[in-house]
């Protein structure tokens, strides 16, 4: 418990001091987003969060409003058809859609340099996400991981975490999952800073961005 408080006050922490940067790159995003694209600016999305209670995630807007929501949903459980995510397993790799026609010019920029999960932070603040734990899944993709859900569930997801950190798209999901727990089992505020300084250097490197 005091853990999970100090943590808390770790991301609140970052947040104000990095806010009047932070403040005005979004400011930024956000008129070019809406020059460039029109409204709606974010993306929300029901993510799946601790102890599998659901929750509105907010990303910058990188796709036509026209696209389709469920194309990524038939997309991936077409490919996870048959499958489940043990570690014995064929690996299961995450969908990565080239040359996706839905994605916007300006939206491919910011996915590429992960800007898209800039308002994420909101959801920090919010107290639904913390600044590093596992991605928050949406609900087709957190049931692939059924048994080791409920301790993936157990911890806050992050904007980023130790499998971001090793790759990104790619990694298969069985590694994504190897990391995840390896995170929440070596959990420690030394280890959130570390996770977050090799962050930048994932982010620099476009290192397994979509």
């Amino acid at each position: 418990m005091i853990e999970m408080m100090l943590k808390r006050l770790f991301d609140i922490a970052i947040i104000i001091v990095f806010s009047p940067f932070l403040s005005i790159f979004a400011l930024i995003i956000s008129l070019i987003l809406l020059l460039k694209q029109g409204r709606p600016i974010f993306f929300i999305q029901n993510r799946v969060g601790k102890n599998n209670q659901k929750f509105k995630l907010y990303k910058f807007r990188t796709m036509e409003t026209s696209a389709e929501e469920d194309f990524h949903k038939s997309h991936y459980l077409d490919l996870a058809k048959g499958k489940s995510i043990e570690p014995n397993n064929s690996p299961l790799e995450p969908i990565r859609i080239e040359n996706d026609d839905r994605i916007t010019n300006t939206g491919s920029i910011l996915r590429r340099t992960s800007l898209d999960e800039l308002p994420n932070i909101l959801n920090v603040i919010r107290g639904d996400m913390s600044l590093v734990g596992p991605r928050p899944l949406v609900d087709y993709e957190s049931e692939l991981y059924g048994k080791y859900n409920e301790k993936r569930h157990s911890v806050l997801p992050g904007i980023t975490g130790l499998a971001q950190v090793q790759g990104r798209l790619d990694l298969s999901l069985q590694e994504r999952l190897f990391w995840d727990l390896k995170y929440i089992d070596s959990y420690s505020i030394l280890n959130d800073i570390k996770i977050i300084l090799k962050t930048i250097s994932s982010v620099l490197s476009k290192r397994g961005a979509n």
